[in-house]
């Protein structure tokens, strides 16, 4: 199972997107791969969003996250967790990023795909960025 990040999906529909090259290339390879994403990364997702880089369905697009294999709606225990790891991390790491990991860590997930290099700072975690 990989998790996907805001960054790589971001680069899948965000037409300027400076990953969007490298999310396109990524595509055949996680095909077959079962998927996870969170409650953060649709937010930031759709925070990303404006009607000049975007011209797709925005239910769809909620549509697609929301039913890929695993979608992670954080408890309140989850936030208090990567709270923890916000703070182990000593805000190296943004919280947002805490609560990926947190979603991680909860269904057993050691692999991302993501264009973001604060994930290599985890022990553990495989990010997946990339094939050229």
């Amino acid at each position: 199972m990989i998790f996907l990040d805001t960054s790589y999906i971001n680069g899948l529909i965000i037409k300027n997107d400076s990953f969007s090259s490298q999310s396109r290339a990524m595509g055949p390879f996680l095909v077959n791969e079962d998927k996870a994403t969170n409650i953060t990364v649709l937010v930031e997702v759709l925070n990303s969003l404006n009607k000049y880089n975007f011209h797709g369905d925005v239910y769809d697009l909620i549509n697609y996250l929301v039913n890929v294999n695993v979608f992670d709606f954080l408890t309140k225990s989850d936030y208090r967790n990567a709270s923890v790891l916000f703070r182990h991390y000593n805000s190296s790491i943004n919280f947002s990023d805490c609560t990926i990991l947190q979603s991680m860590q909860n269904h057993g997930i050691t692999r991302i795909a993501s264009f973001d290099s604060d994930f290599d700072k985890i022990r553990g975690i495989q990010r997946i960025s990339g094939f050229f």
